[in-house]
């Protein structure tokens, strides 16, 4: 390889520098805090497909339901993968390779 290639490579494959103002990197921070409209929480998301039968539940009595969905959709493709695989997981399976 050339000098002239060697400093092509270095010059354009360098790691960029990027000059951000402070202020776009506390936006950054405050849109991963609060997100906007356009981002739904899980919560919201909960809410907006059960709707009215989510009305007098809290966000943490509903927080306990979805977690306890999770853990039974979890259960359920669990038992589901074994019966399918001889008494094995998809993700043991998949580990196994």
């Amino acid at each position: 390889m050339s000098a002239t290639q060697q400093s092509f490579l270095t010059t354009e494959y360098a790691s960029p520098r990027v000059d951000r103002s402070p202020l776009a990197s506390i936006d950054d921070a405050l849109r991963n805090i609060f997100p906007t409209q356009a981002e739904e929480t899980q919560l919201q998301k909960a809410r907006r497909t059960l709707g009215n039968s989510a009305i007098a539940l809290t966000d943490e009595e509903l927080e306990v339901h979805l977690t306890e969905v999770q853990h039974l959709i979890d259960y359920w493709l669990d038992t589901f993968e074994q019966q399918l695989f001889d008494g094995m997981t998809l993700q043991q399976i998949l580990r196994e390779g």
